[in-house]
């Protein structure tokens, strides 16, 4: 398509123990979406079976093959009103006998193809088991489609891997609720997946069109309510969010109404900065996205601790070391008088020597442990704490941007050289690693400005099992955006300038992440401590403002054990098989045979020999 064309996002809500009556439903909406002139349409997960069975037996008369009676039914409407629909389908394979959480596809053609659901959540496990489709993309005259099922966006793969394998639009298909009760402490801490949907979009340039039920569901055999969030959005591949169905009104869900929001998607918005990011992956960096890790992991750390962490924001102007300095320590005077010890300080990017640049670089650098290495130790030993800073750093002939991390006695405990170097630093070195250091409050894994564009680097470091982030930064709003959270769903909304992808990192590494930005000099602030469960009322990131000089802080305590999600339930449960793709070399034939191809094909990547 090259013209704009209109899409739908389906609240549909399909009633507990009636599959007929509910196929019959979900055809009625999409055809009604159909009239209304939209081209692609998406329905909610399970959305023709219901969701909160007692167990596996109760399901079954529920669920469906694919295709099957609800692609039969829907095949109609899309062939009369030549459109595209993504529905999600309990679905159950006749020949195995296996039942897998999914996703369907149908054109005016007729079926196109499925989505297994890989990210089970703690209610899919006893239904359903992971899927076996890779993370399928589909070529349609509207674009290249991928499909993926809710409680997926826990984890920054799926969307990723189908970006990689060249989509354009992300089909999102959920049935997002709080935890079940029934599964014990797991159902204290608040989860809603359609609350935190826009990280799978932004981190990778693609539109995306996400629906949702909005309705509560009761199960008489087992006295189990769920209520659904609402929330319906519809994405631009450039990150703006064209509309958004409120929350579900939990004071009568039972009688909510099914809706349905409309958008235009803008194909021309397909080829945007954020997708052109792809280019510049580093996969020779990314090996241990493709080794699993058990939760038993030895490299994890055993023992939380409390961390008071802060983000530091000054202004920070060129060739002005000394006048620098002096604002930092200006700030540094005022956490030295606060009675609250701290762990964790963050600096931003060019702490003292300032912003950098083809004219200025050569005169800046220094040698690792030179003068600024030599400032930030003064003030780590000054707080007794942990500190982050970076510089221009000379070695031979090589010029990188360095980040240095000192201990609360002022020694230098590690280094890290940016990886994913920031366009206008093109004539710096990258670095060849993404180091994760040991230390008395936890493991601490640092990445630098354009780094955080790619989640693959705070992917690595979550497997390296960092505890914690630094990330002194440069950021004047040249990539990434604020996060647009769905209003009514968090325990406590996040602040307005709230960054997308510093959050979308602490929250898919679950690593507790401090960034420290400047301000003035086109610089815009947002420095913030990130959470690891930022739904939740108990971790409520902290964000500076976008033009004052100021420290940001938080305490926390590290781990997360007792949250419905943490490092360890995210590594565990991740799908590192899947992930592989992301390793290939960019020019490798396993990666060009593998992009080709649908879905997910083990012979793309596996040579055998008779």
């Amino acid at each position: 398509m090259k013209t704009p064309f209109k899409v739908a996002a389906v609240e549909f809500n399909p009633e507990f123990m009636e599959f007929e009556k509910n196929i019959q439903g979900a055809c009625a909406m999409a055809e009604e979406a159909a009239k209304n002139g939209a081209k692609l349409i998406v329905l909610p997960e399970a959305a023709i079976s219901g969701y909160i069975y007692r167990d596996l037996e109760q399901f079954l008369p529920y669920m469906d093959t694919i295709p099957g009676k609800t692609t039969d039914a829907l095949e109609k409407v899309a062939s009369a009103y030549s459109c595209y629909i993504a529905i999600g389908i309990a679905e159950v394979d006749r020949d195995t006998g296996l039942t897998y959480n999914s996703g369907a596809l149908i054109g005016p053609q007729g079926y196109i193809g499925k989505y297994r659901k890989n990210g089970l959540n703690p209610s899919d496990i006893l239904w359903f088991v992971p899927g076996n489709t890779g993370y399928p993309v589909f070529e349609t005259e509207l674009g290249r489609i991928t499909m993926i099922i809710c409680y997926d966006d826990t984890y920054w793969e799926p969307a990723r891997v189908a970006a990689v394998k060249g989509c354009d639009i992300i089909a999102y298909i959920c049935s997002s609720d709080r935890v079940l009760p029934q599964l014990g402490a797991e159902a204290a801490g608040k989860h809603s997946t359609i609350a935190a949907v826009q990280h799978q979009c932004a981190w990778n340039g693609l539109a995306m069109v996400a629906a949702d039920r909005n309705n509560a569901e009761s199960n008489p055999t087992t006295g189990v309510t769920v209520t659904y969030g609402g929330s319906a959005s519809i994405w631009q591949a450039d990150g703006e969010r064209i509309a958004h169905a409120p929350a579900t009104d939990y004071s009568k869900t039972m009688t909510n109404k099914a809706n349905i929001i409309y958008g235009s998607i803008d194909p021309a918005r397909f080829d945007n900065d954020q997708k052109k990011t792809l280019a510049r992956r580093r996969p020779n960096l990314y090996s241990d996205l493709a080794f699993y890790r058990a939760p038993t992991d030895g490299a994890a750390t055993k023992s939380p601790s409390q961390v008071m962490a802060r983000a530091v924001q000054y202004r920070i102007d060129v060739n002005d070391f000394d006048g620098n300095l002096n604002r930092c320590d200006t700030l540094i005077k005022t956490i030295q008088a606060d009675a609250k010890q701290s762990n964790l300080v963050v600096l931003p990017a060019f702490s003292f020597c300032g912003p950098t640049s083809k004219e200025n670089y050569l005169s800046l650098a220094e040698k690792l442990l030179g003068k600024s290495t030599q400032a930030a130790s003064d003030f780590a030993a000054r707080l007794k704490t942990h500190l982050v800073a970076s510089f221009i750093e000379k070695e031979g002939d090589s010029y990188f941007h360095t980040a240095v991390l000192l201990g609360p006695d002022g020694k230098l405990i590690g280094h890290y050289r940016q990886t994913h170097l920031d366009p206008m630093h093109d004539f710096l070195t990258a670095g060849s690693d993404l180091p994760v250091f040991k230390t008395d409050i936890g493991k601490i894994g640092l990445l630098l400005s354009d780094d955080f564009r790619f989640p693959e680097a705070s992917g690595v470091l979550a497997l390296r099992r960092a505890d914690l982030i630094a990330g002194p930064v440069n950021w004047s709003g040249q990539y990434g955006g604020k996060l647009q959270d769905a209003e009514g769903l968090f325990d406590h909304p996040c602040a307005a300038n709230t960054m997308i992808f510093w959050y979308a990192a602490a929250k898919t590494a679950q690593a507790y992440t401090v960034v420290a930005n400047s301000v003035g000099n086109g610089c815009i602030g947002s420095s913030g401590v990130f959470t690891i469960n930022p739904i939740d009322s108990l971790e409520i990131p902290q964000v500076a403002s976008i033009d004052q000089e100021e420290v940001v802080s938080l305490a926390f305590t590290t781990l997360g054990n007792a949250y419905w999600m943490n490092q360890d339930k995210l590594v565990g449960g991740r799908r590192a098989d899947l992930a592989a793709p992301l390793v290939f070399p960019l020019q490798s034939t396993a990666l060009e045979k593998w992009r080709a191809a649908p879905g997910f094909d083990v012979n793309a990547w596996a040579a055998y020999r008779q």
